[in-house]
């Protein structure tokens, strides 16, 4: 899909979707909380989805935005509602990193929650410098590095962030040290411009600036190159044991739903994979759609908090 076409249908799903937001909640209206702000990217997935699960379901579908506190806000607001199968929770993987990074949580991310389904799964960060950047390799860039402590800078788009995680993990499992410096968003500017040396981006926010020939990837988390930047190794390939943070999409409702409800919601979302846009729009993110059952999603989430449990704390990140 081309990005003409992208924008012209990300900006139909905005205009189909927004009126929804005026119609009275009852019994058969689905609400999809998003705890991100309105124009986020996953606010615009959201709104694709909602408006692909009305024609392919036909219920009637809202998005309700409760950004703040890091997901936080909008997590909550769906722990503390009925399990009817009408409100469910939109989020990412976020989600199991911040039931280790946050030093309390208003809620339990495991027992709080009935895991629905992942939707998407996105694989592999980009590590990434300025076209005009010195290093050409990942090996010049950890020499380079372990010659010169705490002299390189490394961007993430704040703290807890995915991309300041796996900064954090690439430090420690390279053996360089790095000087963090976050920012509010993605840093690309200051990369390109060489104010910062790298950042972990994932492909897909990086892939005009590359085709663009501004940035350049060393190398690549995970164990599987992406088809956006297939020349870019991954890091088994390079020899380093990194733990890969996969970022994902996923669907939860309230604690207590029954199983019924919990199939009935899992049977509905499983039938976005059937529309051709929602498809072709996952796959232009360097998505891989997905339909895992509930029993298997809670199997999953459950072992992704007990590993980050592992992982995290040794990197000093935690949020108050």
């Amino acid at each position: 899909m081309s990005n003409i076409n992208r924008r012209t249908l990300i900006s139909a799903v905005l205009g189909s979707a927004l009126p929804a937001m005026a119609q009275p909640a009852k019994s058969d209206v689905l609400r999809i909380v998003v705890p991100f702000p309105a124009g986020s990217g996953m606010d615009v997935t959201g709104r694709l989805l909602a408006h692909t699960l009305e024609t392919t379901s036909g219920r009637n579908v809202i998005i309700d935005n409760k950004p703040g506190a890091g997901a936080v806000i909008g997590s909550l607001d769906v722990s503390r509602s009925k399990p009817d199968g009408n409100t469910v929770l939109l989020n990412s993987a976020g989600h199991t990193t911040n039931a280790v990074l946050y030093k309390s949580l208003p809620f339990d991310s495991k027992s709080d929650f009935t895991p629905i389904t992942r939707l998407a799964t996105y694989y592999g960060w980009a590590l990434l410098v300025g076209a005009n950047s010195r290093f050409k390799t990942l090996q010049q860039f950890i020499d380079a590095a372990k010659a010169s402590p705490g002299k390189l800078t490394i961007a993430n788009s704040g703290l807890g962030n995915p991309t300041h995680i796996m900064a954090s993990l690439f430090c420690r499992n390279a053996g360089v040290e790095l000087v963090h410096v976050p920012y509010k968003g993605a840093p690309s500017n200051d990369l390109v411009s060489g104010v910062v040396d790298c950042t972990f981006l994932a492909p897909v926010s990086a892939q005009g600036w590359i085709q663009g020939k501004q940035m350049r990837a060393l190398g690549l988390s995970g164990n599987v190159r992406s088809p956006i930047v297939p020349d870019a190794p991954t890091f088994a390939e390079l020899g380093l044991d990194v733990p890969d943070i996969p970022a994902w999409s996923g669907i939860w409702g309230p604690k207590n739903m029954s199983e019924a409800a919990a199939n009935s919601l899992h049977a509905m979302f499983a039938k976005l994979g059937q529309d051709p846009k929602y498809r072709q729009y996952i796959q232009d993110g360097g998505g891989v759609l997905e339909a895992m059952a509930p029993r298997d999603f809670k199997a999953y989430v459950d072992s992704e908090i007990d590993r980050f449990a592992r992982i995290l704390p040794p990197l000093g990140i935690q949020i108050s």
